[in-house]
């Protein structure tokens, strides 16, 4: 089977590790706007058609006009009526927390005008609210799970329109979910991914009969053999291409399930608005398409900022290369302040750092103005469990960094966080979202000491103070800051994972292509490497082979190293020399350069 699209390297980066950190950022700069062009020869999100070998037209472009139709008739229904339909967004690692983020966002934007309106808006993510600030894979591989989360947030629900989210077509937890709802007469069912179907991932999943291929492929045959009057399931896969970093789908498939559902639910609630208005609204996108052309244009004047965007990237870059920093980025509504010093490091994409580059888990730390009342989630308040990267308020970072917890307001919190910053010896770069060039008040201190700017200058931002298109601006800059550098610290080779943690199902089969292709040798071969890796024995016993997967992937999650190993055994090292080579300290990259000159 060819491999998904989604796991290519893109032609475009094949040099990402060694052009620096502008040559960095404008080669993500030129990966991300295959978003609105499309890749190669297949069609963008602006066309009316994806183009399949096994279906002859699929209209994107229609679907979303459909979509964005429905919703408007249940949100009315919900007001008008009293009734009880529900919009479900549900997701794996970045997925799910667009989910989370798109539902938060529409729900606070209907509470404008609609304060009396429960919110109807709800997201799923596999693993709960612990993964929307941790890595946690393992739960992507349950569809059991999956269909049950979806069951608990529909349950008293009139009418349902789901939309699963799969950027490679390949979460058993999605596939759960879509194996229920498409059969379900009260769903509309919407699958959302970057990759033709007959590519959808078809290898086994544990305890059940089915593979994610065969969900979706039913799934379409749905969609294609419905009248246009009882249209109730939906794919929308437009094909952006390959990623910047291989597999890294948090990057543009990230960005793209964001543009798809504002598309769908901005035109849906600007119309309800305009019916049944209870105040002037500033809300004037009335098609998917128009949506679409705004954040083609704040993705061009977010990459104005290129060059400062590589100069943040170079600083994080050298600091990430020290094995006592740490990461911490710390967000004052749409702006975020990154400083960096010896040991501690202030910035965002905080929780796909540890499985993407193998970042230590408290390596990279989040926190932001209001905490987790801010973010709306179905748990609520996690700051009472044990692990550090749940302490997310600005209090937390102070009173860690700091003997002082005196504060009356939020307020007084971010004053205390720039004061401190601004006294401390740390390097600083601020990186702030505006309609002008005016950076906001609190960054005038700033001016006090030597500091990095980045200012983000998009002429649209928010709808009713509600962030849709500066949160968009970030992601992309912080994409391009995160991904700098780690490429800048030699966690990348060429455009490859070289560090990427094994803790489910899709990423040991990605481990596994990467090994093969770095030292060329087969799928099988490469499998056989990483287990060798993992259990640290130069010979595979046969109890060893026939354990299932899922208990070699515990096994593997806690390791450091398990693809640079590996690819060091696939070329004839032993498990005791590669053990040698890493605890001299050698670069990671420095070791795939010694595999390939490996005989």
């Amino acid at each position: 089977m060819a491999t998904r699209i989604t796991e290519l390297p893109n032609e475009l980066s094949d040099c990402l590790d060694a052009v620096g950190s502008l040559g960095i950022a404008r080669i993500i700069r030129q990966v991300d706007q295959q978003l609105f062009t499309g890749w190669r020869q297949h069609p963008c999100l602006y066309d009316s058609e994806i183009s399949s070998p096994t279906v002859t037209l699929l209209k994107i472009k229609q679907g979303l006009q459909i979509l964005s139709k429905e919703a408007e008739e249940l949100l009315l229904e919900n007001i008008i009526k009293g009734d009880k339909h529900t919009f479900v967004f549900s997701g794996c690692g970045t997925s799910g927390r667009i989910a989370w983020l798109c539902a938060r966002s529409y729900n606070r934007l209907l509470s404008i005008h609609h304060p009396e309106l429960q919110h109807c808006f709800k997201y799923c993510i596999s693993g709960g609210d612990e993964s929307l600030v941790i890595s946690n894979e393992l739960p992507e591989d349950d569809p059991r799970q999956g269909e049950e989360d979806l069951k608990a947030r529909c349950r008293g629900c009139d009418r349902v329109m789901y939309f699963g989210i799969t950027c490679g077509l390949s979460a058993p937890y999605v596939a759960g979910q879509i194996n229920y709802a498409m059969h379900e007469g009260s769903y509309t069912t919407s699958l959302i991914g970057f990759n033709p179907i007959e590519l959808a991932r078809d290898a086994p999943i544990e305890e059940w009969n089915l593979t994610c291929r065969d969900v979706f492929k039913k799934l379409e045959s749905l969609a294609l053999h419905s009248s246009h009057e009882n249209q109730r399931h939906f794919i929308l896969n437009p094909i952006i291409g390959p990623e910047a970093l291989t597999g890294s789908s948090r990057m543009k498939g990230g960005n793209a399930t964001k543009i798809i559902l504002d598309a769908i639910f901005l035109p849906a609630i600007k119309a309800i608005i305009s019916k049944v208005a209870t105040r002037p609204t500033d809300l004037h996108l009335s098609t998917p398409i128009e949506v679409i052309a705004v954040f083609e244009r704040v993705f061009r004047q977010t990459h104005y900022s290129t060059t400062a965007l590589s100069h943040v990237a170079d600083m994080a870059g050298k600091i990430l290369a020290r094995e006592d920093s740490k990461l911490c980025y710390i967000g004052l509504d749409t702006s975020g302040l990154i400083g960096l010093k010896h040991s501690t490091v202030y910035y965002s994409d905080a929780s796909e750092m540890v499985d993407t580059y193998g970042c230590r888990e408290d390596q990279v730390r989040t926190f932001m103005a209001g905490g987790w009342a801010t973010c709306e989630n179905i748990e609520g308040d996690m700051s009472h469990k044990n692990a550090i990267n749940f302490q997310i308020s600005l209090h937390s970072f102070i009173t860690t960094s700091s003997d002082s917890d005196d504060f009356e307001s939020e307020d007084g919190v971010i004053q205390a966080v720039i004061k401190g910053l601004v006294s401390s010896k740390v390097q600083l770069a601020a990186v702030h979202v505006s309609a002008t060039s005016q950076p906001p008040i609190h960054f005038s201190k700033l001016n006090e000491r030597k500091y990095i700017p980045c200012q983000l200058v998009c002429d649209v931002l928010d709808i009713s103070n509600e962030n849709f298109f500066a949160f968009f601006a970030l992601k992309l800059a912080l994409n391009v800051v995160t991904t700098g550098a780690n490429v800048l610290r030699g966690a990348v080779y060429s455009n490859k994972m070289i560090n990427l943690t094994v803790s489910n199902n899709k990423l040991f089969t990605r481990s596994a292509t990467i090994v093969a292709e770095l030292a060329q040798c087969s799928i099988q071969n490469a499998e056989d490497a990483i287990l060798k890796a993992t259990y640290g024995v130069d010979t595979l016993s046969e109890n060893l082979r026939v354990i299932p997967l899922s208990q070699h992937i515990k096994a593997a999650t806690p390791q450091p190293c398990i693809v640079p190993k590996a690819v060091l055994i696939a070329r004839g090292c032993s498990v005791e020399r590669t053990k040698q080579l890493l605890m001299e300290g050698t670069p990671l990259r420095s070791l795939i350069v010694e595999a390939a000159s490996l005989s």
